[in-house]
């Protein structure tokens, strides 16, 4: 089950928030490479049994890379848009909730 962890954090300190989300990518892919040649291993070696959960992983892994990269990209976006005072930005305050804001009011 995905569930949504939120917390506050200093518009300052969002580009090396999403620094450090971004390092869990680089975990997950460097499993990834290992998962890859413990595959190939079994399949050289005739062990279908072996690769086809290792794939199930790998494609679970996958999945998870997607959805966290998913969430930066949309962090960065906000990020960007905010610090840009672009679209949906209002007197210096983008809509997106923060701590402490109301946004349903003008």
């Amino acid at each position: 089950m995905r569930v949504k962890i939120s917390y506050g954090a200093d518009i300052e300190e969002v580009p090396e928030e999403v620094q450090q989300l971004y390092r869990y990518i680089s975990e997950k892919v460097r499993a990834l490479k290992i998962q890859t040649e413990h595959i190939e291993d079994a399949f050289d070696e005739g062990e279908m049994e072996v690769a086809l959960p290792l794939i199930d992983k790998m494609r679970k892994t996958l999945a998870s890379i997607d959805q966290r990269l998913s969430d930066i990209e949309m962090i960065g976006a906000g990020y960007l848009n905010y610090t840009s005072g672009g679209d949906n930005v209002h007197e210096g305050r983008s809509t997106v909730d923060t701590i402490g804001s109301d946004t349903s009011s003008p």
